[in-house]
């Protein structure tokens, strides 16, 4: 069978690190960065190689299947719609775009091509994302009646020279940026949202131009409810005896999901997974204790972000789908259903009670 041929835009340091990044099956054909001493180093690297500042060049090659571009929020349609439209599959960072209006363009965009194109919501082919799933799907917590999510960073200031985290411009907002993440994994699940109340506190971090300390609550089609706070507070954070250190102290990552049979609970910096069945307690009457059961446990991984933060896991994935003609774990549909939600909550934000209706497309 023929090797996938694959470029990539953006996101390699070198040639050889470009194609150590591929999965088994394809073989890689072209490579793109508006870095010119980049671009130079690779071509001495390996002369033989296509390597270009225009990632039209990329889009036209006429040898080449999948690309997987890693870019700045602003080109991601741009990017897309071309690369589509030359009948290639395309991975992009999230968001799809700055707005609503260009998710839809490369929705358009590929629904004409035939192609597939895939947005990177890693947390759902992640670890824990699909752990968890698994265990919802075994029905051994019952109905689930909530989820919630504290999110709460350090003082991040990444004042980068494009202000990519810090302006509207950039950035397109916190959900549509960062909270898009676990909007989509609420999604994954627990299924359709159909209401979003949204509240924001001052700002934790002036420079942000927009909110940064928000709070979110989601009412899910099937009844379940939803919290999501988030937030830059630095928080000393202590997981049992162990102090988290690194580059994960002050960061908080938990997620709690209860249901009517038990309860389970997840911890992004200590990479595991608890869950608590209800026992009554004491016993022989209706007073109900969620009791440990077991524990899943990803703190053996080198790095700990990749327990749910797998982003290379998640672009790998994609290029080993297209390379066996088979589609992506997610339609590019499905991450706007999410940027859907994710818009709605920014908007939720601005209006009197806090309270959007909102659909999933």
């Amino acid at each position: 069978m023929p090797a996938h041929r694959v470029a990539l835009i953006g996101f390699f340091t070198s040639v050889a690190g470009a194609r150590a990044s591929l999965p088994a099956g394809c073989e890689l054909v072209g490579l793109c960065d508006i870095r010119q001493d980049l671009l130079e180093r690779c071509r001495k690297e390996e002369p033989a190689m296509f390597v270009t500042d225009d990632f039209r060049k990329i889009a036209a090659m006429p040898n080449c299947d999948s690309v997987v571009a890693w870019t700045p929020n602003a080109t991601h349609r741009d990017i897309a719609v071309a690369c589509l439209g030359a009948g290639k599959n395309v991975f992009i960072e999230k968001p799809m775009g700055i707005n609503l209006a260009q998710g839809k363009e490369i929705l358009e965009a590929e629904r004409k091509s035939g192609k597939f194109c895939a947005v990177d919501l890693e947390y759902r082919v992640s670890r824990f994302g699909k752990a968890v799933k698994e265990i919802l799907d075994s029905g051994e917590l019952g109905e689930i009646r909530q989820v919630d999510l504290e999110h709460h960073r350090g003082g991040w200031l990444c004042d980068t020279p494009s202000g990519t985290y810090r302006t509207k411009k950039e950035f397109s907002g916190m959900m549509k940026m960062e909270g898009i993440h676990y909007i989509d994994l609420f999604r994954f699940w627990l299924g359709p949202m159909k209401k979003v109340q949204a509240f924001s506190a001052p700002n934790t971090l002036p420079h942000y131009e927009f909110p940064d300390n928000v709070t979110a609550m989601i009412w899910f089609a099937n009844g379940a409810l939803g919290r999501y706070t988030t937030s830059h507070n630095k928080a000393g954070y202590t997981a049992g005896a162990d102090m988290v250190k690194g580059p994960t102290q002050n960061h908080v990552l938990r997620w709690i999901l209860t249901g009517t049979k038990g309860v389970l609970l997840a911890d992004g910096w200590t990479q595991r997974i608890d869950v608590l069945r209800y026992e009554a307690r004491p016993a022989g009457t209706n007073s109900l204790k969620a009791e440990f059961e077991r524990r899943i446990d990803f703190s053996g991984l080198v790095n700990p972000h990749d327990a749910f933060h797998d982003i290379a896991g998640c672009r790998r994935e994609f290029l080993r789908r297209m390379a066996a003609g088979q589609p992506p774990v997610q339609r590019a549909e499905d991450a706007y259903r999410s940027e859907c939600i994710a818009v709605a909550v920014d908007e939720a934000m601005s209006v009197e009670g806090g309270v959007v209706e909102c659909t999933e497309g």
